[in-house]
């Protein structure tokens, strides 16, 4: 299957790299590019000069197209944006926050720009800025999450804008890569699929977690009403909820919550905090990210078939 995301991108298959924190390198996002995908390397919240080496990285792995995540939480984020407009990345995806003052510089550079919006109101605002591509991501993904299922959300986003949308949070299978065509969407965003690709830089017990988790292993963090992260349950996540109903306070909770990503990648399943998705029930062995990307796409055109063949 092509659709106009591959055309806009110059990439083989309309799947997109979830930005991962912390997490997807430049290594790692050439990985998936060189599997058809569009790699994306994270930047966080790290040094202009550190996001730049990780393009070089990817660079020299690979000719393909890839993007770098640009996080408007960052204190950073002027000065990593002039980085990828200096190293002529070919695309960016932009998340957290309100990226006005840094849209117009992207499109000047002709940098193909995605925005995250987690709903139609601020789906209209980034297309009004510039925007190429909207990625729509429902509340199912892993990491921070808005309020909005993806299902609803994708269909209502489509209606609203007139560029591209991708859909985001909840998809790991080529059934959910159809559903998400069906609402109107020209590709998919993926995450937590791509947490079990043998690349990934986490340890394999995180993988494991994963490999484990049925549909109702995933929990939030994060005070109800403010920003929540969706995560594996496990120690870390029933202590957190301990000390809420104690009546930890906001700062105490912080302070819990301070190195719980990083124990998470280097494998601790104690005090660690590993984002993940409500999909994660359907991911059952790690393998290559090709091959991630490779059974997506055929399961794609066997629902697809399938779905013809109601039709009769």
């Amino acid at each position: 299957m092509r659709t106009a995301l591959c055309d806009i991108l110059g990439i083989e298959h309309p799947i997109i790299q979830g930005g991962m924190a912390h997490i997807s390198d430049g290594a790692f996002a050439a990985t998936v590019s060189e599997g058809g995908g569009l790699g994306v390397i994270q930047s966080g919240f790290d040094a202009p000069e550190v996001v730049r080496e990780q393009i070089r990285i990817a660079r020299s792995m690979t000719e393909r197209p890839f993007a770098v995540n640009l996080i408007m939480e960052s204190k950073c984020v002027e000065g990593v944006t002039r980085v990828v407009i200096e190293e002529r990345v070919p695309a960016v995806t932009v998340s957290a926050g309100n990226p006005a003052r840094i849209i117009p510089l992207l499109v000047e550079a002709g940098i193909i720009t995605m925005c995250l919006v987690p709903h139609a109101r601020a789906a209209k605002k980034m297309q009004d800025l510039g925007a190429a591509v909207i990625i729509a991501e429902g509340m199912e993904g892993g990491g921070h999450i808005g309020r909005q299922t993806t299902l609803p959300m994708v269909r209502q986003i489509v209606e609203a804008v007139d560029i591209p949308v991708v859909a985001a949070g909840g998809i790991a299978d080529g059934a959910g890569f159809v559903a998400a065509l069906a609402l109107g969407a020209v590709g998919v965003q993926m995450g937590t699929a791509f947490l079990v690709a043998e690349e990934c830089p986490v340890d394999i017990h995180y993988k494991q977690l994963i490999i484990e988790a049925d549909d109702t292993s995933t929990t939030l963090t994060g005070e109800p009403g403010k920003k929540q992260v969706r995560c594996l349950q496990n120690p870390f996540t029933r202590g957190y909820w301990e000390l809420y109903d104690n009546g930890a306070t906001s700062e105490e909770l912080d302070a819990y919550c301070t190195g719980s990503i990083s124990r998470a990648q280097a494998g601790d399943v104690e005090r660690g905090a590993f984002s993940a998705g409500m999909i994660s029930g359907l991911i059952k062995e790690v393998k290559p990210a090709a091959a991630i990307i490779r059974d997506v796409m055929t399961e794609a055109d066997e629902a697809y078939a399938q779905l013809k063949r109601l039709y009769g």
